[in-house]
């Protein structure tokens, strides 16, 4: 399969390197993995201690057929974004966060310029999953009596499997959408709970919840139309409640606290080493 790599900025504007848009790929570096490995020397017998993935960087040979007016069409993509992913496209798709460091200019030769390019990475390669499930009442469990015209079962309540083929847990953002008492969420794996969610609420007007375990930017937030209120403090403390997804299989299992239908979504993205 032919390989193909391109910037999408912040607002989905794409800059394209292959010959469609006049810019070619003249040499690749750095998609390859490298882990920084600490050992342990027992009398010449070495025991791995501690293993990282350092930054890495990304370099490219860039050879605008169309001479000054294509490197200025580079210059001006790359300082008006803010945000920048770099999408490969081989076997599958993925994509990493990136900061263009620098991008050399020669002179013009046969009407082409010709640019070396150092791109910074700021993750792993990324592939993005998710998957949505709605919860209906099964029958039975504890009625509770409320002023509100709504009626609360234990026994509603639903799971499903997911998959992370990462090599280790990431972290993921939990949607929860409809009418809400002391929802749970519980992940677990063959059998036992890894995490759980649990927050103190009763909801009447079908918001959506959402929960972000994401380390830089973790929150915990109630959505109505365009209106956002900090719900971090309505967390049952007792619990994880930002939830991680272990590599492999897992079973997420869901309960509203409530017999009417609510939905659970979840997303998160895969991580690998390289592509």
């Amino acid at each position: 399969m032919r390989r193909k790599l391109y910037l999408v900025n912040e607002v989905g504007s794409t800059f394209y390197f292959d010959y469609v848009h006049n810019c070619l790929i003249e040499n690749l570096d750095g998609l390859g993995f490298e882990f920084d490995i600490e050992y342990e020397n027992f009398e010449a017998d070495f025991v791995e201690t501690k293993r990282s993935i350092p930054q890495r960087s990304i370099t490219l040979d860039l050879v605008f057929l169309d001479g000054y007016q294509g490197f200025t069409r580079w210059r001006e993509f790359v300082t008006k974004s803010n945000k920048l992913r770099l999408f490969y496209s081989c076997d599958g798709v993925k994509y990493c966060y990136v900061n263009v460091r620098s991008s050399t200019k020669t002179q013009m030769e046969s009407n082409s310029l010709r640019t070396q390019v150092v791109v910074d990475c700021l993750s792993l390669w990324l592939v993005n999953k998710s998957y949505s499930f709605n919860v209906r009442d099964m029958g039975g469990g504890k009625i509770y009596t409320y002023t509100y015209p709504h009626e609360y079962a234990v026994s509603f309540n639903g799971s499903i499997t997911v998959v992370n083929e990462s090599s280790r847990r990431i972290p993921m953002v939990i949607r929860l959408i409809g009418n809400l008492y002391n929802p749970r969420v519980i992940v677990r794996q063959n059998g036992v709970e890894v995490s759980s969610l649990r927050l103190l609420i009763d909801e009447r007007d079908q918001p959506t919840i959402e929960v972000s375990a994401v380390p830089t930017n973790q929150y915990i937030n109630k959505i109505e139309g365009s209106e956002v209120t900090d719900y971090y403090d309505k967390q049952d403390f007792s619990y994880d409640n930002f939830l991680y997804l272990p590599s492999g299989e897992s079973e997420v299992f869901f309960d509203p606290g409530v017999r009417e239908e609510a939905t659970c979504e979840i997303e998160f993205k895969e991580e690998y080493v390289a592509h």
